[in-house]
């Protein structure tokens, strides 16, 4: 600024041509300047990326050393007998087997005075030979004296001539004080120490990482627990050099960033400026950390238990990350157009690069995230269920899998809308959330589905239950939408790994087992899988087949039951019953096989075979006689079902008179304003309408009103207690009342003897149907001349 200051009065004196000069060059200094300056922070970007990288390889890497050792304390703790030598080395030596960078492991137990010599003699029996405890006495061993507590080396991966056998670390003060850490903190403690004993190639600096083994089953909350409970330490010591060196070539690291390991701070190191690194990558002379802060460099830290080396990373030299300005050298001689048009490239660029990074990390996101809820999606859900059951594999933690489906939420989308529904899915996810631990996972799979991982139980077992029974309880209460107060629950099914499979597959199919169990058992409830559920879908999945064969091959028969006139006993009709003959199993009984061809949509083709074989089978009997036949909820889901009743009557020539159309409740809860319109076209065109199993469902006495039925017909379960239950005939009566109140009759199903008859009649029903008066049976065994005489009631 000063310099352009004192050339001011210039520029008046030669203007035109300070002007072109200075514009030319001000464009050509200042594109150059700001490639340089691009350069350089791109540069140290990449570069810093870089450097990130590769010391978080190395971290994973020692990572991975120290889980095998954390693996070796979880034999100790889960065995139920002492772990022998022999199982000691072939586990460190399949933990270890592709890991140069670890020279042995250890196992130190915890011996006392007593022990001493059962210890020696043990591991004299093993083949330790001259084994004792020992103490370290400058660069050599003696005898340990008498002590109350020693931590020698027991086991090893040492050949067993090696004179580490027995060393009591109690005797060293760094590994006394590293062993106290250890076993105080209940964590991994590590030392910077060398190894005593001979190497090939010199006292190298090596890493001691601790492992605390406490006796299994015992408490370790408080670090008195820890004290008393220790059972030993394994100890792990690590080339550090060799270590890092086979994670970098494992890895395939970028040679152009130089990585440096120097030791921790320590009392013993007061001052780092000229310590010499641990390890370092280059090929060049190591530098001390005062020459690499001299320079381009990263700082950070290797994390070895509680201790912390120090990492420093450079660009190596003559590497693509050596800070060059080849760019801003190329633009200031190309010339002033030139810089001009290579800031704006840059400009637009740095743009784009932008836009691009900021794209791909949405694209990531949107990739793993459910975008209503903010959850993990399906996609995330599957990978990280892949990754616990890796971990499985290797002894890794059990866990357990939540699938969840929401009950009655395609009500509240049916009639509130999609857009509350959403809003509802929203306070659901949030709901679930607060139920969860921070290590569980919550996923939306899809539509009202939802599902959870959760790992790392002490019962895995008790905490499913518990978690899906809170959570049941969570989504039960009321939610509040704006205008309306809904409630819906869930239905849960649990799977627990490795109980009930080892992989994604059959976890999945399972706790959809256990899921739809809790369906079928009323909604709102959990179900832990078990292997019955596996045997009763192969059996569901074999009748679906065999009833698909059956409805295609005319496997079905009609059978009819009749209800007569209770005054004088003569018959008014049969109700159409559907009946499967299997070839193998023979006749099986509707309770077996129209729930489930309800489910599956059987139930579709199968009631309009009932329908055209009854009008067919009723168009040829006494003129006087009606016949009944049962509807299905799932058939008045089908648009054409009128056009479908019309076909049958008008093949079959049966007038509508003659028809008389059962429903339940049910039908009547769904589609209201549909099912009615349908109905009034029923009653159009002269079918009959009857009410069939009141009582047992809601009984709203509001459908009596709305919707024009020709009779009731009371429920067996009412009747089988009628003449032992005041109540019953109470309830029967009450419902004679409303019903002729209404103008409709009354049938009573499940007549058995006169005495019920003789009750009923006196009750004033019009119809009765039952065992009493003929079971269901094939058209072709019916004597429609045949009246129904008392003798015959009696025999019945």
């Amino acid at each position: 600024m000063t310099g352009r200051r004192r050339l001011a009065p210039l520029f008046g004196l030669y203007r035109p041509a300070l002007v072109a000069a200075g514009v030319g060059l001000l464009f050509s200094l200042v594109g150059a300047a700001a490639v340089a300056r691009w350069e350089d922070r791109v540069n140290r970007i990449e570069f810093e990326n870089a450097a990130e990288t590769q010391s978080l390889i190395m971290q994973n890497g020692m990572n991975e050393y120290i889980s095998r050792l954390v693996a070796l304390r979880t034999l100790f703790e889960s065995a139920n007998e002492e772990i022998t030598r022999s199982e000691f080395e072939t586990f460190s030596a399949r933990l270890f087997e592709r890991h140069p960078g670890m020279l042995r492991v250890a196992w130190l137990p915890r011996v006392n005075r007593k022990e001493r010599a059962q210890y020696e003699a043990a591991a004299i029996a093993d083949g330790v030979s001259s084994y004792r405890i020992k103490s370290l006495q400058g660069e050599g061993f003696a005898t340990a004296p008498q002590s109350d507590e020693y931590f020698p080396i027991f086991y090893s991966t040492q050949p067993k001539t090696s004179l580490v056998y027995g060393m009591d670390y109690a005797t060293v003060p760094d590994r006394r004080a590293v062993l106290g850490r250890a076993r105080d903190n209940d964590g991994i403690a590590s030392l910077r120490t060398e190894l005593y004993g001979p190497r090939e190639n010199g006292q190298l600096p090596n890493v001691m990482a601790v492992v605390p083994v406490y006796a299994k089953g015992t408490s370790r909350d408080t670090v008195a627990d820890r004290r008393r409970n220790l059972a030993g330490f394994v100890v792990g010591i690590f080339d550090l050099p060799l270590l890092m060196q086979s994670i970098r070539v494992t890895t395939g690291a970028s040679p152009a960033v130089s990585v440096n390991v120097y030791p921790p701070f320590t009392g013993r190191i007061v001052s780092m400026e000229h310590a010499l690194p641990d390890y370092s990558s280059a090929a060049t002379a190591p530098q001390s950390m005062r020459d690499v802060a001299q320079g381009l460099h990263w700082s950070g830290q290797l994390k070895i238990g509680d201790t912390d080396w120090q990492v420093r990373a450079m660009p190596t030299p003559g590497g693509p990350l050596e800070m060059t300005y080849d760019r801003a050298v190329a633009v200031l001689i190309v010339g002033m157009l030139l810089t001009q048009s290579l800031a704006t490239y840059l400009m637009l660029a740095s743009r784009n690069s932008r836009r691009l990074s900021l794209a791909n990390r949405r694209v990531l996101e949107l990739a793993q995230t459910d975008i209503l809820t903010g959850l993990p999606n399906r996609a995330f859900f599957l990978a990280r269920l892949d990754e616990l059951n890796g971990r499985l594999k290797d002894r890794g933690p059990t866990f357990s899998i939540l699938m969840l489906d929401l009950d009655r939420f395609k009500n509240v989308n049916d009639s509130l809308g999609h857009g509350a529904g959403d809003v509802l899915l929203r306070q659901v996810a949030q709901r679930l959330k607060s139920a969860l631990r921070a290590s569980d996972v919550l996923a939306r799979l899809g539509g009202d589905e939802f599902a959870i991982i959760q790992e790392d139980c002490e019962d895995q077992r008790a905490g499913s239950t518990e978690l899906a029974g809170r959570i049941a309880k969570l989504v039960a209460e009321p939610f509040l939408l704006p205008g309306h107060r809904v409630e819906i629950g869930t239905s849960i099914g649990i799977a627990i790994a490795p109980d009930h499979g080892s992989d994604q597959e059959q976890l999945l199919k399972k706790a959809d087992l256990a899921l739809y169990r809790s369906k079928s058992a009323g909604r709102n409830c959990f179900t832990i899988y078990d292997e019955a559920m596996s045997a009763e879908l192969e059996a569901r999945n074999t009748l679906e087949g065999d009833l698909r064969d059956a409805i295609a091959r005319c496997q079905l028969e009609v059978h009819y039951q009749p209800f007569v006139d209770a005054i004088c006993g003569e018959r008014r009709g049969f109700e159409a019953l559907v009946r499967w003959r299997h070839p193998t199993r023979g006749l099986i009984p509707p309770d077996q096989f129209i729930p489930l061809a309800e489910e599956t949509g059987l139930i579709v083709p199968l009631g309009e075979f009932v329908l055209r074989r009854a009008c067919a089978d009723a168009a040829a009997w006494p003129s006087d006689l009606m016949v009944a036949v049962n509807l299905s909820p799932i058939q008045f889901k089908e648009a054409d079902l009128f056009e479908v009743i019309r076909a049958a009557l008008g093949d079959s020539g049966l007038p509508p008179q003659r028809l008389e159309i059962e429903v339940t409740e049910s039908v009547l809860l769904e589609r209201g304003a549909e099912n009615h319109a349908f109905i009034e076209q029923l009653k159009g065109i002269g079918i009959e309408l009857a009410l069939d199993d009141f009582g047992t469902g809601y009984s709203s006495l509001s459908y009596l009103i709305a919707f024009p039925f020709d009779k009731i017909k009371i429920d067996k379960s009412f009747i089988r207690n009628l003449t032992h239950q005041p109540r019953s005939s109470a309830i029967i009566s009450s419902i004679v009342t409303l019903a002729r109140g209404l103008d409709m009759s009354v049938t009573a199903e499940g007549v058995e003897t006169c005495e019920e008859f003789e009750r009923l009649r006196a009750l004033g029903v019009n119809f009765a149907q039952g065992y009493l008066f003929g079971r269901p049976q094939p058209v072709d065994r019916i004597e429609f001349d045949a009246p129904v005489q008392p003798s015959q009631l009696d025999a019945a």
